[in-house]
């Protein structure tokens, strides 16, 4: 597990996790290499615009802090 994916709680459990990642890859077994390919590449575009936005936010939050600090100097 990543520090990023433990300061950043799913709601599943690590068995959880076991459970479902196996039920997918049954899932997908069929799908041919572009379909495989192509549910990949909107799972990977999907955690581009959450990192994209947790950027954003983090920024955001930067920002105000920096423009509070500012007002008491």
């Amino acid at each position: 597990m990543t520090n990023e994916a433990k300061t950043f709680q799913t709601g599943l459990s690590e068995p959880a996790f076991a459970t479902l990642k196996t039920k997918l890859i049954d899932l997908v077994e069929p799908l041919s290499d572009g379909q495989l390919l192509e549910l990949a590449d909107g799972i990977h575009e999907m955690l581009r615009q959450r990192r994209m936005l947790r950027q954003h936010h983090a920024e955001r939050m930067n920002e105000r802090a920096r423009h509070s600090l500012d007002l008491r100097i």
